[in-house]
């Protein structure tokens, strides 16, 4: 039987993931807490201590990434996690999209009140890790 998630829970997976990549690449991060956090995971450079901070958007399945409460600095990065209806699947690696906070608004539909993000704006952003490695070594 297929275990249905939240909004909550799946956010929860991806944010996890992406700091166990973000670990990977040999930088601190942090997870932020609460419901109403403007970033969720903070990142710094061990030997620079630059920082970043992370927003992370993630789905389930997809038709498409709500982006209203995203901030837009040249210190912030939007990770896209989109697991592609396999959340159950601990195996599965689902697509992440690493985008530069300053690009939003090239790669945003309006529909209705809502600003939104397609699949097909992101392919040029898929597993750029080493952006937010060289961004967070180069910052400020």
């Amino acid at each position: 039987m297929k275990q249905r998630h939240s909004a909550y829970t799946t956010g929860m997976a991806a944010e996890y993931l992406i700091m166990s990549a973000l670990t990977r690449l040999g930088l601190e991060v942090y997870l932020t807490m609460g419901n109403m956090k403007k970033t969720d995971i903070r990142v710094i450079d061990p030997e620079s201590r630059r920082t970043l901070t992370v927003d992370v958007k993630a789905v389930k399945g997809y038709s498409s990434l709500v982006v209203n409460n995203c901030q837009v600095s040249d210190d912030h990065v939007i990770i896209f996690c989109i697991f592609n209806e396999r959340l159950d699947d601990p195996v599965y690696m689902p697509d992440m999209y690493v985008v530069p906070s300053m690009e939003l608004g090239s790669i945003t539909s309006h529909y209705k009140e809502e600003r939104r993000v397609m699949k097909s704006k992101l392919e040029g952003y898929k597993n750029k890790w080493e952006y937010l490695k060289e961004k967070v070594a180069c910052s400020h």
